[in-house]
């Protein structure tokens, strides 16, 4: 899936197709639901015979971006030709998301998850003279905001070890705070961080020692093994497939929320190739 490493100040991309901006055959003329709370689904339940309600807990839903455009000719291509490219980069899809990237004030380069569901291009006397308004809607089932720059850290290479150090083909348990095992989320949301075993290693365990959530999988991963495992999606695969199975019932998920989140790593049976690589966006809301 395409993207750009950079944008014009108040530049879209969509799966690597740039509008907006200075210059750009394409102007924004505005967005509703960027800067907006997304939607919630909340729990509340009715008392039945009294007055008032019970309050339950709220969570986000998606979020609905819609922009209004203006389609105008630019130095290379007319009117009609700038619309064309906008009608074929932006079409809906059946499955998935696109990657929404865009560039706003006093801010780094950022990200949504996002499908097309909307389009309409308005026909009037200024289409005749080389002038369309359009409005496009885009879908983003994950409410939240992420900065486009991917953070990684390899927790297997704390320095920092728990308990009396031994060759790594023995018992290896990594931790203790070093700042090679912080996930530090600069955002203002939760994030969800995703995490990448290479092997060799039996019984790997990933912590949160802010929180006391663990992930424990009981499988020995050879050398040529990779795990992925998604704790936003809360998916475990082994080389590409499925493995929700490996997972220990005494498990629990956990994510970072924002500022530091200290992980440890643990495992027997490594080597020097072995490691556990977590990777993750700064996120808000």
């Amino acid at each position: 899936m395409a993207t750009v490493t950079s944008l014009n100040l108040y530049s879209f991309a969509f799966n690597g197709f740039v509008f907006g901006g200075a210059g750009n055959g394409v102007q924004i003329l505005s967005i509703e639901g960027l800067e907006d709370l997304p939607k919630l689904r909340v729990q509340d339940d009715n008392r039945g015979y009294a007055d008032g309600m019970f309050t339950g807990r709220d969570f986000y839903s998606n979020r609905t971006l819609t922009f209004t455009v203006q389609i105008l000719a630019s130095e290379t291509n007319s009117m009609v030709q700038n619309l064309e490219y906008l009608q074929t980069a932006l079409q809906p899809q059946q499955t998935g998301t696109g990657i929404l990237q865009f560039q706003l004030p006093n801010a780094d380069l950022q990200r949504v998850n996002a499908r097309v569901r909307r389009r309409s291009i308005k026909i009037d006397p200024d289409f005749t003279y080389g002038k369309a308004v359009g409005m496009y809607e885009f879908f983003c089932p994950d409410p939240l905001i992420y900065d486009d720059t991917l953070q990684t850290v390899d927790i297997s290479q704390s320095s920092s070890a728990v308990g009396r150090t031994y060759n790594r083909t023995y018992n290896m348990s990594f931790g203790g705070g070093s700042a090679s095992n912080l996930v530090i989320n600069s955002g203002w949301a939760t994030t969800y961080p995703t995490i990448t075993i290479n092997g060799p290693v039996i019984n790997p365990q990933i912590s949160n020692a802010t929180t006391g959530n663990f992930l424990l999988i009981n499988y020995s991963l050879q050398t040529s093994d990779i795990m992925v495992i998604d704790t936003n999606l809360r998916t475990v695969t082994l080389n590409g497939v499925n493995r929700r199975s490996l997972l220990d019932n005494t498990s629990s998920w956990f994510a970072a929320s924002p500022g530091t989140t200290i992980l440890n790593f643990r495992g027997t049976g490594t080597s020097g190739s072995t490691t556990c690589v977590v990777s993750w966006r700064n996120a808000y809301i």
